[in-house]
């Protein structure tokens, strides 16, 4: 029974957690919809969607650039330093390896957008369609 308890304090420890998920070194790595939605307009913000060009032209945010995944290694590295670098996906998921990368080549000031494109629009937030 202890154990089972024990089980039980620890995945409510991490869902009361919210979105902030800490890397190895404790630092925030993922963000909500909403966080980005709040802070997409500022000068110091860069939103990337690692999508495939097909899916970012169906369904996008509207500041966001497309960068797919499949090509980081050629686009990596030219990303500027002195900006928070949003990354995006469809779930979150490719999101995060964009941001594990991002952060494995230097750049602190990187996060995964949670959920993606999915939880975007669960938000009932803005998107652009089409070229």
């Amino acid at each position: 029974m202890r154990i089972v308890k024990t089980i039980i304090g620890a995945l409510l420890g991490v869902a009361l957690t919210g979105c902030e998920a800490p890397d190895s070194q404790g630092v925030q790595t993922t963000v909500t919809p909403r966080e980005v939605y709040e802070q997409r307009e500022k000068g110091d913000v860069l939103i990337i969607d690692v999508r495939t060009p097909g899916e970012f032209r169906a369904e996008r945010i509207k500041e966001a650039q497309n960068k797919p995944l499949d090509q980081i290694q050629q686009w990596v590295k030219e990303l500027p330093k002195d900006k928070k670098i949003y990354f995006v996906c469809r779930s979150g998921n490719r999101s995060g390896q964009a941001q594990r990368i991002a952060h494995q080549a230097g750049y602190t000031n990187t996060y995964n957008m949670q959920g993606g494109m999915l939880a975007w629009r669960r938000e009932g937030l803005p998107v652009m369609s089409g070229e």
